[in-house]
């Protein structure tokens, strides 16, 4: 594509873009290369919208959101170069190892809800926040993928049993409602993650991302602990506060919800001290899988030489328009 970068081969398709496992030749290093389709390469709209993502993304530097190292266009096609990263995404960690203790999803939610934050502080938005955005690499750290991208158009995406989360599970009521994402929708979708993790399943479910609409709209989601077992009460209430119909009676910010899950984890441990003279792990109960963000980084310790070898895709996937 120029001097710089080599381009080795394809690893991903999506709406927008076409996703190439690729080299920089100057750092000697591995790469994902996002390109434009090659339809919507004439496309005017879709290009600048292409160019503000890739743009925006660029001026971000965080630890737990994917480096974007270069934007440029060859023979008319715009694409974007950012890191390579060996990694699962959060959708995959939760089909194969959920659900996860309380304390998994504080540790998630913490690293997730700082760099949503940071956007957020920037006057940017994710607009498609879900657990196929979020990589989690091998040592537990969880990374943002696809901030801006914006979710398309819900009514064609199309359902069946068993199949991977779509969007239209993560949509806010108000996106429901055709209205424009804000942090606060980000927050909802931070929201039904926490859920997923927690229950295995998200909020709402349906044969069609129109019916999943309405449920985001009108319908109150169950208590995470009515789908499994052993979930405090208190920590349903902090979830379903997130998944408020109306986006002012959320938390205010990412962070506030990630500090009300560990608030509630560090306030657990201190009365189990107290009373028992011990620290009591939420693992020991039978009903709570393993807690605690070691216990997430043990779950993924299995993973790693599954299918985490440099050039097998994993963590580019992702990477998808």
């Amino acid at each position: 594509m120029n001097r710089r970068y080599r381009i080795d081969r394809r690893v991903g398709e999506g709406r927008m873009a076409i996703v190439y496992l690729g080299h920089d030749l100057l750092l000697d290093r591995p790469i994902a290369v996002k390109a434009l389709r090659p339809e919507f390469a004439a496309d005017r709209a879709a290009r600048e919208q292409f160019g503000l993502i890739a743009a925006g993304a660029a001026g971000f530097s965080h630890p737990n959101i994917v480096t974007t190292i270069d934007i440029g266009e060859v023979a008319g096609t715009p694409f974007v170069v950012m890191e390579y990263v060996a990694a699962e995404t959060l959708q995959e960690v939760i089909a194969n190892e959920g659900p996860f203790g309380p304390d998994d999803v504080a540790g998630l939610l913490e690293q997730v809800a700082s760099a949503l934050d940071y956007i957020h502080e920037r006057g940017v938005a994710h607009r498609n926040l879900s657990s196929l955005n979020i990589l989690i690499e091998p040592s537990g750290v969880a990374r943002l993928i696809n901030i801006g991208l914006g979710r398309g158009t819900p009514d064609l995406v199309l359902f069946r049993p068993g199949a991977p989360l779509a969007p239209a599970h993560f949509m806010s009521p108000e996106e429901a409602n055709g209205l424009s994402p804000t942090p606060s929708s980000d927050i909802y979708a931070l929201g039904v993650i926490a859920y997923t993790m927690l229950s295995g399943t998200p909020p709402f479910q349906a044969d069609s991302a129109a019916t999943l609409a309405m449920q985001h709209i009108h319908q109150a989601p169950q208590p995470p602990s009515q789908r499994f077992g052993g979930i405090p009460e208190r920590v349903d209430g902090i979830v379903l506060r997130a998944l408020e119909k109306d986006p002012s009676r959320r938390f205010t910010t990412a962070g506030a919800f990630a500090r009300a899950i560990q608030a509630w984890n560090a306030e657990e441990r201190h009365t189990d001290d107290r009373s028992n003279g011990i620290e009591n792990e939420v693992g020991d109960s039978e009903d709570v899988p393993a807690g605690g963000i070691r216990g997430l980084r043990r779950r993924m310790s299995r993973l790693v030489g599954l299918s985490l070898a440099l050039g097998s895709g994993c963590g580019i996937s992702g990477l998808m328009m």
